[in-house]
């Protein structure tokens, strides 16, 4: 049985993950290994199938494109393309993020950092689809130009469209460029700002952009230009270019008039909200006001009976005593309670699953937090052995379990629910 090791330390608490998550990368070079092998040396027959993809779905209850997954990791990122064991070129990058990289040309997956996120890889498969779909077959990948017809600014093209949804980057790049850096290191600080997870593919109009931990390397279209190799000094030329038009006075600028001088929209909307309308205030119950004179009392003409009208409910203050529900033995049956949403509505409206909960913080927030669940959940596995993380259905509990709106854990929704 597998040791529990138990931890306070963040840094200490990632390794473990990290090491376990990679396990599960070679449970799927191994899971591959062996389905390559039945194949190959025909077992499934023993038991009267007629192929691999027959054996693997009655015996394992996986289908054909999961266990050609497996089959075609194990070719790729195998010791000698066909071993039970993963080559250490591949270590650190999971079972998730192989599986993403299964496809993508050899130059695009050596760039590809341990750091980099399923997200990155994505991306990057994605604009590499889109560059497919709009040239020929015949045509390299990033379609390596013939001579430039025209000098183009890349850096500042990749700031222009970088930036655009970037903007928790670009008010971090403008408060560094506020500081007036001192040269100690410069590019370390600009890669943490600019590409934290060291991978990253930008499709602009003319070329595809990939942005590495050293280079930001530039591969236009054909007809647009040579590939150019630039660092990540000349992203924040770039950048300068574009918003800062009058050094330095145009660094004492608010952000938000910078950013939206080039996209012309601003920076943060949500502070440009109407506020909510406050509540008029009510005179304070000791003034008094005088009733009105008799000569000054108008009289109305009588009006016709008043039909009735239901009153609105009024708003429950927070913390406030409801009559109906903590005192009920002093309401009598037909007393009106308010129904505005169901009490399972509530709950379904204020929690999310975890998966949810954390695809809304920042990844650094989230990795952070993760850490501290499977802290806990450690905790409560004392003598579980931890291959029950490679489990498939240890994850999925984990991750759509119901939590608050700080990513605690509710335990009882279901019983709130009923």
């Amino acid at each position: 049985m597998d040791e529990i090791r138990v931890t306070e330390s963040l840094d200490e608490m990632t390794i473990i993950i990290k090491a376990l998550l990679n396990d599960i990368a070679e449970s799927f070079i191994s899971v591959g290994f062996y389905l390559k092998k039945t194949e190959q040396d025909e077992l499934y027959k023993q038991a009267g199938y007629r192929n691999i993809w027959e054996y693997a779905k009655d015996t394992f209850g996986i289908g054909r494109s999961t266990a050609s997954r497996f089959m075609d990791i194990n070719t790729k990122y195998s010791i000698g393309g066909f071993s039970p064991q993963i080559d250490d070129r591949w270590r650190g990058y999971g079972s998730s993020k192989l599986t993403e990289m299964l496809g993508l040309p050899e130059e695009i997956q050596e760039a590809i950092s341990t750091e980099a996120t399923v997200k990155d890889i994505r991306e990057a498969k994605g604009i590499i689809r889109e560059t497919e779909v709009h040239y020929d077959d015949q045509m390299e990948l990033c379609d390596i130009a013939q001579e430039e017809p025209q000098e183009t600014d890349w850096m500042m093209e990749l700031a222009r469209e970088y930036f655009k949804d970037g903007k928790e980057a670009f008010q971090k790049l403008l408060d560094w460029e506020r500081k007036d850096p001192d040269g100690s290191d410069i590019a370390r600080e600009l890669l943490v700002i600019l590409n934290p997870t060291k991978f990253k593919m930008i499709r602009l109009e003319y070329a595809n952009v990939m942005m590495t931990e050293h280079t930001i390397k530039v591969m236009p279209y054909r007809n647009h230009g040579e590939n150019h190799e630039y660092d990540y000094m000349d992203f924040a030329k770039g950048f300068e270019k574009l918003f800062i038009q009058e050094y330095p006075e145009d660094l004492k600028m608010a952000a938000g008039d910078l950013y939206k001088r080039v996209y012309d929209e601003s920076l943060y909307p949500e502070a440009e909200k109407i506020p909510e309308k406050k509540p008029e205030k009510k005179a304070p119950a000791s003034v008094k006001t005088e009733a009105p004179k008799k000569s000054e009392v108008k009289k109305e003409p009588p009006k016709e009976p008043a039909q009735e009208v239901k009153k609105e409910p009024e708003e429950q203050i927070p913390g406030q005593t409801e009559i109906t529900k903590d005192f009920p033995e002093y309401c009598p049956d037909n007393m009106e309670v308010p129904a505005e949403i169901t009490e399972e509505e509530e709950i379904k409206r204020a929690y999310a699953t975890r998966r949810l909960y954390m695809a809304s913080i920042p990844a650094q927030e989230a990795a952070e937090y993760m850490a501290k669940v499977m802290d806990k959940k450690m905790r409560s596995m004392r003598g579980v052995s931890f291959a029950a993380l490679g489990k498939e259905e240890f994850w999925t509990e984990l991750l759509e379990a119901e939590v608050d709106k700080n990513g605690e854990e509710i335990e009882c929704v279901e019983q709130c629910a009923n």
